[in-house]
Formats: structure tokens, C-alpha cells, sequence
């Protein structure tokens, strides 16, 4: 009787792996998206946000610009849920002014999506970033899809870049990521 048990148990514990591996392989959250495939939400198609703040205020580190995509936008230190109800949010843990900076925004389901559109930004695209140090141009490089635990693009290599960073629809794991790099 207890042998008989042990095997019942046995083969329960091998069909729950089974079922869990399955569901993982079959779980697509775990492919990186495609992002040929990352499309701008209807509602946001058309979008232009013009939402300047003083950049000699102290709350507020900058203004991007990227008038591709009719973004003109204040930059807030930090990229809390509070902070990017309102702005973009810079990164904390990259570069300020020199180096790697990176910034982050919703693209979609907030009052202020300003990376709604950012997916549409292509190698060679314009951004500017203006701070009370400096007006700087920077030209998209890369655009790449990343898990969200991977932050290789956000290291610092010495050059002056920018780094967008929005979530990907329906891939809570993922990130979409625009580097565009000084000129």
C-alpha cells in the first residue's frame, strides 16, 4: 500500500513538470518581441504632446524633443509610477548630463503616453535633449527589444547617448528601447 502510494505520488510530481514545461515553451512571454511587429496603439496614432517646463526650474533636469513624433516633453528625476504619470523620467541610475542617459516613459494607458509613438523613430531620426547646461543632438543608432532585467544598453561607454526605455504590449517582461547617440 505505501509502495503503491509513493508511485501515485510519484507519477503526479513527473505530470506536474510535464504540464509546466509545457506551459512554459508554449507561454511566448519568454520570446523577445518582434519589433517589426510594435505598432503604435489607434489612440495614440496622431498624438502630440507640447508639455514644456522651465528647464531652469530645479525640479526639472531637461526637455526631450523629437519632432518626428510631435514630442516635446519636460524630463523629472526618477521613473517611479508618480513620476511618469506626468513626465518623462530619467533614470536614476544612468548619467545625469555626460554619458549614458537614460529616460523613461508610458506609451500608453496614461494621460501622458509620451513614448506612445517612439516605435515609429528609425535609424538616422533627430532627437534633441535641452537641460540648463546644455542643448545637445543626438541621432538614432539602435532599436532594439530587451528583457526587462537586461540593461546592458543603459551602461555608460563614455559616449554621450540617449536612451529611451517604454514598456512592449502584452510582454510585461519586455522593454522597447531607442539609443541614439550625439552628433
Amino acid at each position: 500500500m505505501k509502495r503503491n502510494l509513493i508511485i501515485i505520488f510519484a507519477i503526479v510530481i513527473i505530470l506536474l513538470l510535464l504540464l509546466s514545461i509545457v506551459y512554459l515553451w508554449s507561454n511566448h512571454e519568454y520570446d523577445l518581441a518582434d519589433i517589426s511587429e510594435i505598432t503604435t496603439d489607434k489612440e495614440y496614432e496622431n498624438i502630440i504632446y507640447n508639455k514644456e517646463e522651465d528647464i531652469f526650474n530645479e525640479n526639472i533636469l531637461g526637455v526631450l524633443e523629437i519632432e518626428k513624433i510631435g514630442l516635446l516633453a519636460s524630463v523629472k528625476e526618477g521613473s517611479s509610477n508618480e513620476i511618469l504619470k506626468e513626465y518623462i523620467g530619467h533614470i536614476s541610475e544612468t548619467a545625469k548630463y555626460d554619458g549614458n542617459i537614460g529616460l523613461a516613459a508610458h506609451n500608453r494607458l496614461n494621460k501622458y503616453s509620451y513614448f506612445a509613438r517612439i516605435n515609429e523613430l528609425e535609424k538616422g531620426d533627430i532627437l534633441v535633449y535641452k537641460t540648463k547646461f546644455f542643448t545637445r543632438k543626438y541621432k538614432v543608432n539602435k532599436k532594439a527589444v530587451i528583457y526587462e532585467t537586461d540593461w546592458k544598453l543603459l551602461e555608460d561607454d563614455g559616449t554621450n547617448k540617449l536612451t529611451l526605455v517604454t514598456c512592449v504590449a502584452n510582454k510585461k517582461n519586455q522593454r522597447l528601447c531607442i539609443q541614439a547617440i550625439e552628433i
